[in-house]
């Protein structure tokens, strides 16, 4: 596998996932990180794709409480970002940006409609 090629590279552990190989799609997945070999740093920068592949993947294989435990992370992902809009609100007032400003409450409205959301709302109902 060419290490310098991420898209195929993401392609081929998002293949193993679905093929329920989540421990070599675990040791492909962290070779792409910055740090090369920590889980951490894929929930550190919100890769959700791999979070809710690997969640399905579990439940797949009957580990409810994995899949919970990693639909919920995934589900920490959205209230953070929630959280991080307010700093957010006084920066638009402070500054006079009511273009960005609206486009931040659109984005608000939006946010929890995403098909991820919805992914990560049922598969912790499954769980």
């Amino acid at each position: 596998m060419d290490l310098a090629d991420r898209y195929i590279n993401n392609e081929s552990v998002k293949r193993m996932l679905q093929s329920d190989q989540v421990a070599l799609a675990g040791k492909t997945v962290v070779l792409f990180t910055k740090d090369g070999g920590q889980h951490n740093n894929l929930h550190d920068m919100q890769c959700m794709w791999y979070e809710l592949a690997s969640d399905e993947s579990y439940f797949r294989h009957g580990d409810f409480g994995r899949a919970l435990e990693k639909f919920i992370a995934v589900e920490k992902h959205y209230a953070d970002i929630t959280e991080d809009q307010f700093d957010f609100h006084s920066y638009c007032l402070r500054k006079i940006k009511p273009r960005a400003y609206v486009g931040k409450l659109k984005f608000k409205d939006w946010l929890h409609s995403h098909a991820y959301f919805h992914k990560v709302a049922a598969g912790a109902i499954r769980s």
